[in-house]
């Protein structure tokens, strides 16, 4: 039987969605989460075939958890319970593999034809996964600020998102709006999300709307080009065409083992209460499970205070830095190769034998 599992953080909603759907108890069955941590668990312990789910939603927000889903479970059919944006956005969304988007309060019998379409819709389904570009209309829809890293097989980039709109993006050697309407434009992206915005000015200047519309201009003209190729109308574009045939599959990429390694290690210490990874570009890679206090802290901030401070004084580079709170609780932010590491240690811990401990484990 399929499964369908619905995130809420109202239980009056969820009992009154479970109930309404009674009716179709031979057909499928409801699960339901009260927040995104427990999303995930039912996520990776049943085979479910929909997910229905909020975007306020607290521990986990439905944000995050569609940043999930998008990494474990891609094909995994995904309506959102929210308001949308814009007329044409919708509309041009619904031509790509998009979300399906009811808005609340909700209508039971829309919901029924949402789950149904979702699940009878197969691969060519419009609400089949979560796109990068309808991500990103959520973010505008919900004012957000975040930092998304996406990756497209072994290509990586990094989006600026401040109140709901792209301010900056990175993709190699493009920086800005170039870099934005290329990132946009990729349908197999995988994205991580952090919750805040590591860049303060706007350099796009374009808002959301705008950017969406221009990326999809552009891909529908790249398709209409190959289009024209490969019905013959157009003898230039043969030598393009022939081009793309020698273009090699984008291999997956790599398993970051000593990331993994670092957090089994970190996991473990006794000492650490909780750890935050970050990347090179502050972006968080990892947390502790659970509450995680360290993941709003950006570590740049400190970087360019003390890099400063260490240049004026004639310090040299500084290895790490501890400060502690009225709480008695001391913080350690230190690097490890291409990793940053911030630290929310036991009162009364050294710093330096856990930095010791950390590199000795992580050379074994």
């Amino acid at each position: 039987m399929k499964k369908i599992l619905i995130v809420d953080d109202e239980k009056s909603f969820l009992l009154s969605l479970t109930d309404g759907l009674s009716t179709h108890s031979d057909k499928f069955q409801i699960l339901t989460a009260e927040n995104g941590r427990e999303a995930v668990n039912v996520l990776r312990s049943a085979s479910v075939d929909l997910l229905v789910t909020d975007l306020k939603l607290p521990e986990m927000n439905g944000f995050e958890l569609l940043a999930w889903t998008s990494r474990h479970q891609p094909q995994l059919p995904v309506i959102v319970m929210s308001a949308f944006g814009t007329p044409e956005i919708e509309a041009r969304l619904e031509k790509l593999d998009a979300l399906q988007f009811l808005e609340k309060p909700l209508d039971i019998q829309m919901l029924e034809e949402g789950i149904f379409n979702g699940l009878n819709a197969g691969g060519k389904s419009f609400i089949r996964g979560i796109t990068l570009a309808t991500f990103l209309q959520l973010m505008k829809v919900e004012k957000k600020n975040c930092t998304l890293k996406i990756s497209n097989g072994d290509l990586s980039a990094y989006l600026y998102v401040y109140k709901g709109e792209l301010i900056d993006a990175e993709y190699g050697e493009l920086t800005g709006l170039e870099a934005a309407l290329e990132i946009v434009s990729w349908s197999d992206a995988e994205i991580e999300m952090d919750g805040i915005c590591r860049r303060q000015e706007d350099v796009i200047q374009l808002t959301m709307e705008h950017l969406l519309i221009e990326a999809f201009k552009r891909k529908d003209e790249a398709t209409e080009l190959v289009n024209l190729a490969l019905a013959g109308l157009d003898d230039q574009v043969d030598g393009f065409l022939d081009g793309l045939s020698k273009v090699e599959a984008p291999v997956e990429a790599p398993v970051d083992e000593k990331l993994k390694q670092l957090v089994k290690i970190l996991s473990r210490l006794i000492s650490v209460l909780e750890y935050t990874i970050f990347d090179q570009k502050s972006v968080v890679l990892n947390k502790n499970s659970g509450k995680c206090s360290l993941s709003e802290i950006d570590p740049a901030s400190f970087d360019y205070l003390l890099t400063s401070l260490a240049a004026d004084l004639s310090l040299g580079p500084y290895r790490f830095v501890t400060f502690n709170s009225t709480s008695r609780y001391r913080y350690l932010l230190f690097y490890f190769q291409q990793y940053g590491v911030l630290l929310k240690l036991k009162p009364g811990t050294q710093p330096q034998p856990v930095i010791k401990e950390i590199e000795q484990l992580m050379s074994r």
